[in-house]
Parts: C-alpha cells; sequence; structure tokens
C-alpha cells in the first residue's frame, strides 16, 4: 500500500482473495488529532489475487459515523475481521464517547457486512466487558469463536453465535513474558 500509511494489518482469505485489514494512520493537524502521536479516523479494506496487484475498496468504517465512538478520539487502531455463516463481522478499538482518560478508555465494536469489502453496518454499541485494544477473532474446529484482544495483558473470551457478545467470563492468556509489552494478538491453527 503505497498511497497511504497502513499500520498493524490482519489478513484473510475469503474466496480467491486476500484481505487485508489494517489502521490507516493521517497526518495529525491543529484541531484534529494529537501533535507527533497516532491518528486514526477511518479503516479501508484491500484485496488481491495475486499478492501483487491491490485494489483498495475504500473506507469502511469511520470514527464520526460510528455512534459509541468519541468524534475527536482519532484513535481506530489494529482491526480483525472474520467470515461466519455468510456474513463478515469486522471488530475494531476505539475510544467512546464517554471516555475522558484516553490511556484506559479503549473497547472493541463490530461492523457487519455481507461482503468482505463491505458496505459495513457498525453495532449501536461496543462490545459489552472487553477494555483493549487489537481484537483478534478465533473460531475453533467445534465452531466456538473466541475473542482476543490486548490492554497490559492478553485477553480472551468465547462469542456467544451472534459473534457481538461475549459467551464467558473473560480471562488472561498466563505464561507470558513478565516485563515484556503484550498486545497485538493473532491466534491461529498450524
Amino acid at each position: 500500500i503505497r498511497d497511504q500509511f497502513t499500520a498493524d494489518p490482519s489478513a484473510r482469505v475469503f474466496g480467491d482473495r486476500v484481505y487485508v485489514f489494517p489502521s490507516h494512520d493521517i497526518l495529525a493537524t491543529e484541531g484534529k488529532g494529537r501533535k507527533d502521536w497516532f491518528c486514526m479516523e477511518d479503516y479501508h479494506v484491500f484485496s488481491s489475487a495475486n499478492l501483487t496487484d491491490w485494489t483498495d475498496h475504500g473506507v469502511i468504517v469511520q470514527q464520526n459515523k460510528v455512534e459509541w465512538v468519541k468524534p475527536d478520539s482519532y484513535s481506530m487502531w489494529a482491526p480483525d475481521c472474520i467470515e461466519r455463516n455468510g456474513k463478515y463481522y469486522f471488530y475494531f478499538p476505539s475510544i467512546p464517547k464517554d471516555t475522558v482518560t484516553y490511556k484506559k478508555g479503549f473497547t472493541v465494536g463490530v461492523a457487519i457486512a455481507d461482503k468482505p469489502e463491505g458496505p459495513y453496518k457498525t453495532e449501536p454499541n461496543p462490545i459489552k466487558g472487553v477494555s483493549g485494544i487489537d481484537p483478534n477473532v478465533f473460531i475453533d474446529k467445534d465452531g466456538q469463536a473466541y475473542l482476543y484482544w490486548s490492554g497490559g495483558n492478553i485477553f480472551v473470551a468465547k462469542l456467544k453465535p451472534n459473534m457481538i457478545e461475549l459467551d464467558s467470563e473473560v480471562k488472561i492468556i498466563e505464561n507470558l513474558p513478565a516485563k515484556a509489552l503484550k498486545e497485538g494478538p493473532y491466534m491461529f491453527e498450524r
């Protein structure tokens, strides 16, 4: 991606294409973001059939069009997307409207589409019980979906079949290095 700054992508194969869902960093300016910090107000999705030629499908989620997101937060960090039962679930972190403290304010929301390139419709509220960034979803062989995220630790919880609510207690992934930065979880089976 050479025409915009993208970071922290998740990549998924849907059909015969690879889809990349990155964060999108823009230059902070007066009244728009925080100087010398990340400034992310939306998400694009890109796809390729050959990993060389990429199509930008445009903006799929925008902070000022998400009901629960603080409109001046510019905090749409690392996302993920997964398919289930013919629907595409896009998970993204941001800061809710009622948050005063920037550092502790992140939560995770969901937008749903019929195609990986959208259009996506955001849920009116973030996922209850999730506080953190870097969502990642894994669906196990038995069909159970899990949401992973970070926020000082790496957390995991089962998702309900609707893919927008937790279905278990939140657990901390243990036995990780104590002093290491823990973020960007990505669960996969090898």
